[in-house]
């Protein structure tokens, strides 16, 4: 930006209205690379003449000419590298994509992109700073939109640095498996699915399976490696239900296998989700760059939901303030719930009664209390308060803002 600003401080674009090219900057480009060109030949031509006078000096004074040995640069010498040896050397390209595919571990996505995950931005978070200037609210699901957003601009044609691996953290249905299939989508990437479910059919050969896995990623660039519920392959203690998948299979080869191998060029990124990373060791925080947690469901992402909903499904059924009531009302539930209420409550069968039989809000609050079996509850404020303490620990930004505000608790208890 330093640079930028000196080189077109003096340039006055507002008469080039054609954009034309600056001839003095096109000038100066080109006499600095027939500069560097002539350098090449008057160092030529000048050990030449050295040496026609030298041959002149010595037929002078009677000496026999002997001409100078041009020191050639040595090169260097490295160590051969050997090469590694490909196991799957004989086989094509489109033969090990297959086989992933009709194996289930490359998947087809169905279309997404951002504008459906309908969320909205913290816009009280900078008027509600305390005397230190600090946030005293969290950001929305706006916000954490936009930091994925950023995140994946290493992904496309701009040369910027990315996290090689991005772990989205939060409650069922808050929308972490339909952001890993928004970036899949966006990206227009090969989708594998690395998730426990898929990897234990290949568990007598891990090193072959992920060899494929990683050189089709690498030669069909974009592409997502993606696994749901991550916690499962750092698990703890593994649940009774879970042993017959074998959930920590990938454990040992995540990072030796699968991150390593990423370059700074590639564009392959592992996307990972989880409801429970509390049931993990510590490994899980190392094995992602990047964690982000999905926030509970505020009012105006509710508010947003059911306005975006309710208008493609029944667009002129309820009044507009109904739809605050119901953001207010239903505001704690998870946005795939509201979802899955909406989709449910007017379904087809209801849609054809909506002019005999208007539609009441009542329905929404009933499907999650009498519909569903057993009935669906927002999820309590101590299971969020475990997500932010778990977060807490895992990003460096919220210890520094924890120490910040331990040392101002101090210092209150003082006075």
């Amino acid at each position: 930006m330093k640079q930028f600003s000196i080189d077109w401080r003096n340039v006055d674009e507002y008469l080039n209205k054609n954009h034309d090219p600056i001839k003095s900057w096109v000038t100066e480009e080109q006499l600095d690379i027939i500069h560097h060109e002539l350098r090449e030949l008057v160092d030529e031509y000048m050990r030449v003449e050295y040496e026609l006078l030298r041959k002149a000096l010595a037929t002078d004074q009677n000496v026999p000419y002997k001409p100078q040995k041009v020191k050639k640069p040595k090169k260097k010498k490295g160590k051969k590298k050997k090469k590694p040896v490909d196991p799957t050397g004989d086989r094509t390209l489109s033969s090990l994509y297959n086989e992933l595919k009709d194996e289930g571990v490359i998947e087809v996505v169905s279309h997404k992109d951002f504008d459906e995950f309908i969320s909205d931005f913290n816009f009280t978070a900078d008027d509600t700073r305390d005397e230190d200037n600090l946030t005293t609210l969290g950001p929305a699901k706006g916000d954490i939109k936009m930091v994925i957003q950023e995140s994946m601009l290493g992904m496309s044609e701009f040369d910027i640095s990315k996290p090689k691996s991005i772990l989205l953290v939060g409650p069922l249905n808050s929308g972490k498996k339909l952001l890993c299939n928004i970036i899949s989508s966006e990206l227009d990437a090969v989708f594998i699915n690395l998730s426990p479910e898929k990897v234990y059919k290949h568990a007598d050969d891990m090193n072959m399976f992920l060899h494929i896995v990683m050189k089709v990623a690498r030669e069909f660039q974009p592409t997502v490696l993606y696994i749901e519920e991550a916690h499962r392959v750092f698990f703890k203690k593994v649940p009774a239900d879970q042993k017959e998948i074998s959930p920590k299979l990938l454990a040992p080869f995540i990072t030796k296998k699968i991150l390593k191998p990423i370059k700074k060029t590639d564009k392959i990124v592992l996307l990972g989700t989880s409801s429970m990373p509390w049931a993990a060791k510590p490994q899980l925080k190392k094995a992602f760059q990047k964690i982000v947690l999905i926030p509970k469901c505020d009012y105006g992402t509710s508010f947003l939901l059911w306005l975006e909903l309710m208008t493609e499904n029944a667009t002129n059924d309820l009044e507009n303030y109904t739809y605050s009531a119901l953001a207010r009302v239903l505001q704690a539930y998870n946005s795939g719930d509201i979802t899955n209420n909406i989709a449910n409550t007017l379904n087809v069968e209801r849609k054809m009664h909506l002019k005999s039989e208007a539609l009441n809000p009542r329905e929404f609050l009933e499907y999650f209390l009498t519909e569903l079996d057993p009935p669906l509850f927002p999820p309590e404020l101590k299971m969020m308060e475990k997500f932010s303490k778990w977060f807490g620990k895992s990003n460096k930004f919220a210890k520094m803002r924890h120490a910040i505000m331990a040392i101002k608790e101090a210092k209150q208890k003082k006075k």
